[in-house]
C-alpha cells in the first residue's frame, strides 16, 4: 500500500517520520513501515509527493521514476493505492497524477482511494466530498472509497488534550477502516510497459561482383506507454519521452 508520510503517521498513530517542508514538494526517498489497522498487518510505503513546487517540472519527473522503480521492486506486488491530497482546492495536476498511476501504470487493476485533508475547519468534513465530487468525476477520477479527514491534532490545550483530537481519532478510524475494506486480498505485480521500441529497417545494395551487402539501421520510437502520457496525462511529446527514456531502464 502507498500513502504519504503525513498520512501514515496519522493512520497509524504514531510518528514515524519527520514529514519534508521542502519547496519542490518531493521527498525523493520511500521508506516501508508494518503497522496493524484493526487486526490487520500492512506494509505502507510513504513515497516521493508528485505536487510540483517552484522548481517545475524536474522534480516531479524525479518523482515519477522513483515512484515506478519503487513498484516495479515489489516481488509481492501491490495491494492498493493510496491517493493523497491537500483540501480544500483540487489542484490541476491531480487527475494527471491520478491517471499516470493508477490508469497507465497500475492498468487499473489496483483499487485506489483518496484521502483528503486539510479539512479540520468544515463542520462536516465528510460534506467536502458531497460538494466537490462532480470536479472528480469531470476528471474521470472514480475513487473506490473517499476520507474527508484532518492529519494534525490541533493545539494542545490547558487539559492537556489537543482541540482535534475527536476529529483526529474520527478520521484515524476512518482511513484503517476505508483501507481494510478495499486493500487486494491478492497483490497485483506491476508489469512493464513499453515506454519505448526499436524499429528496425534493412536495406539491401547489390554490387557489380554480384555480392549483396545487408544494411541494417535501427531507430528508437515511443512506444504505447510514452503516448498514453501524452494523451491522458497531458505531457507534452517532448516530456513524455525524456520520461519514458528513463523510465525503460528501470
Amino acid at each position: 500500500m502507498f500513502c504519504l508520510k503525513t498520512y501514515l503517521s496519522s493512520i497509524a498513530e504514531c510518528d514515524l517520520a519527520n514529514i519534508s517542508s521542502g519547496v519542490d514538494g518531493c521527498t525523493f526517498t520511500s521508506s516501508c513501515y508494518s503497522v496493524n489497522f484493526l487486526g490487520t498487518a500492512f506494509n505502507v510505503y510513504d513515497t516521493a509527493g508528485l505536487d510540483e513546487g517552484q522548481s517545475g517540472t524536474v522534480p516531479k519527473q524525479e518523482a515519477i521514476v522513483q515512484l515506478f522503480r519503487l513498484l516495479r521492486s515489489l516481488d509481492s506486488g501491490v495491494n492498493l493505492l493510496v491517493f493523497c491530497m491537500r483540501g480544500p482546492r483540487i489542484k490541476e495536476a491531480a487527475h494527471k497524477n491520478w491517471r499516470l498511476f493508477y490508469e497507465i501504470i497500475c492498468r487499473r487493476q489496483v483499487p485506489i482511494i483518496l484521502a483528503v485533508t486539510g479539512l479540520e475547519q468544515e463542520t462536516d468534513m465528510d460534506g467536502w466530498w458531497v460538494r466537490n465530487k462532480g470536479a472528480f468525476q469531470r476528471y474521470e477520477m472514480y475513487p473506490h472509497g473517499v476520507a474527508c479527514i484532518t492529519a494534525m491534532r490541533g493545539k494542545l490545550l490547558k487539559s492537556g488534550a489537543h482541540r482535534l483530537d475527536d476529529e483526529y481519532a474520527e478520521s484515524t478510524l476512518k482511513m484503517q477502516t476505508l483501507i481494510n475494506s478495499t486493500c487486494l486480498e491478492h497483490a497485483w505485480k506491476v508489469s512493464p510497459l513499453e515506454w519505448l521500441r526499436d524499429i528496425v529497417t534493412v536495406s539491401y545494395e547489390s554490387r557489380f561482383c554480384g555480392d549483396t551487402i545487408e544494411h541494417r539501421h535501427v531507430s528508437t520510437i515511443t512506444g504505447a506507454a510514452v503516448q498514453e502520457l501524452i494523451d491522458r496525462c497531458e505531457m507534452s511529446s517532448e516530456e513524455a519521452r525524456k520520461i519514458g527514456e528513463v523510465l525503460s531502464q528501470v
